[in-house]
């Protein structure tokens, strides 16, 4: 909702309008130095993720339902949903952050690589199981992540009893990806694929993880990530992304198909790992943002100062 600059001045009416904008008021929480849109409905609401919608900026506090404000325009502070220089464009986030607009300079960029780190024995259409060397082992949980017979995502988490093994609920397990303990065993924890007893992977007395690797700053910016690898493969490898800011991380099975990028399934705001048991050591993956750019009517503004993620760019709209 707006409200008019209520003054006998005209002028100084219309120099308010011009400095500041409209005077808003609030249909919702607003939170503090974010980007702010009139829905379709015609409410003013923090700014949504890839809105086109976006025409100012919330300053100076929070706001509730009802409260008036100024929408301000021009130079504004700005918190950062993604690390951000200065000469950037950039466009509406989640509860109004800025993030950065995929333009013809952030597109193709390489966000991780990553050698392969293979599993032997892979299940292909089997049963999984995992036990300890020591019989002391009986409180920590196995969490296997992988793809089944149909290329889809599959996980399970099991938890251990000794040198007893346990087996997956599902016999479909095509490869596993990753796996991870929830403390480090006192024994040897191996998995293996049940119907010929094969070791997949030993993991070692200390570890808690195999083949499961952070990305640091993944960003993907709202658009479908690309992953190819430095040769032929036909590996799949499982990423977990977060689809949007501060979202829980879900996970994702990517087919590789050699030196030709792919297309991650869905777009996401930020891929946190790769899992990469079931990529040859001598293939390199490389992940890179889209390469394809946003569409301009998502661009909100230009950055003046830029700043890490979570702090305050200096932006203007």
């Amino acid at each position: 909702m707006y409200q008019e600059y209520r003054v006998k001045n005209v002028a100084l009416g219309t120099e308010l309008k011009n400095k500041f904008g409209a005077r808003t008021q609030a249909d919702g929480t607003i939170a503090k130095n974010r980007l702010i849109e009139e829905d379709a409905s015609n409410d003013i609401i923090a700014g949504t993720l890839d809105s086109v919608r976006s025409f100012a900026a919330n300053q100076s506090a929070g706001r509730v339902d009802e409260d008036y404000f100024l929408a301000e325009t021009g130079l504004v502070n700005l918190t950062a949903g993604t690390d951000m220089v200065a000469g950037q464009r950039f466009k509406c986030g989640t509860a109004g952050k800025a993030i950065a607009f995929l333009d013809s300079v952030l597109i193709d960029t390489t966000i991780a690589t990553q050698v392969g780190v293979p599993f032997t024995n892979q299940p292909a259409t089997d049963t999984v199981d995992v036990e300890s060397s020591s019989a002391l082992d009986v409180t920590q949980t196995v969490t296997l992540y992988g793809t089944d017979s149909a290329d889809a995502y599959i996980t399970e988490t099991l938890t251990l009893t000794g040198t007893s093994a346990v087996s997956t609920a599902s016999a479909l397990w095509k490869a596993v990806c990753g796996i991870e303990l929830s403390a480090a065993c006192v024994g040897t924890m191996t998995v293996t694929e049940n119907s010929g007893g094969l070791t997949i992977k030993a993991v070692t007395i200390g570890d808690t993880s195999a083949s499961i690797i952070a990305v640091t700053d993944g960003y993907s910016y709202n658009k479908k990530a690309e992953i190819k690898a430095s040769g032929a493969s036909t590996g799949q490898i499982v990423s977990f992304i977060e689809a949007t800011d501060g979202a829980t991380a879900s996970g994702l099975a990517i087919q590789i198909n050699g030196a030709t990028e792919v297309l991650y399934g869905t777009v996401s705001y930020k891929v946190t790992n790769l899992m990469v048991g079931n990529v040859a050591a001598d293939r390199t993956l490389t992940l890179a943002t889209s390469s394809t750019e946003d569409d301009i009517k998502l661009a909100v503004g230009k950055v003046i100062k830029g700043a890490d993620a979570g702090d305050e760019i200096i932006g203007l709209i």
